[in-house]
């Protein structure tokens, strides 16, 4: 009889499993597809921000990521040209630009979700109800992760993964 492992050990390894996994998975938004805008690694980190937190600021978008301003504009402008995202102004103060994602981007990322899907179908033998239950709680993590991000909770330290 094998025995339950630590939820600490657990989570510590799901983390590492995301990683292990995200890595792959990022390289397809990274290449060209047939129908698919594919994007920089920079503009994909953008590009998640800007479709889970519609109308950040660019201010806020170079924070999340330790750039400066005009790194980050200079993204948005290269998303902007390839119709994957759209600035705007804060209605009362014209002064800080918001980004937007656009219709374009929904479907590059359902697309990309296609991609992904047939990459991963002969990876793994779970069958749905594993696959929800792992949907579920990857899901739960990522916008608990979010949130806390949102609320500006301090950064663990790197450690150098």
């Amino acid at each position: 009889m094998t025995g339950t492992r630590p939820r600490d050990e657990l989570l510590g390894e799901l983390g590492e499993r995301v990683i292990d996994s995200f890595r792959y998975l990022q390289r397809e938004v990274t290449v060209p597809h047939p129908g698919l805008i594919h994007v920089t690694r920079s503009e994909a980190d953008i590009m998640r921000i800007i479709m889970e937190e519609p109308g950040t600021t660019v201010t806020e978008i170079a924070r999340a990521f330790g750039q400066h301003k005009s790194n980050t504009s200079a993204r948005i402008a290269a998303l902007v040209e390839k119709g994957l995202a759209e600035k705007g102004t804060a209605e009362g103060d014209g002064r800080e630009v918001r980004v937007y994602a656009t219709k374009q981007a929904v479907a590059n990322l359902a697309g990309y979700r296609r991609v992904w899907a047939e990459h991963l179908a002969p990876l793994s033998s779970a069958d749905d109800t594993r696959l929800q239950v792992a949907v579920e709680v990857l899901g739960e993590i990522a916008e608990a992760l979010a949130a806390e991000s949102r609320r500006g909770a301090p950064q663990q330290a790197d450690s150098g993964v």
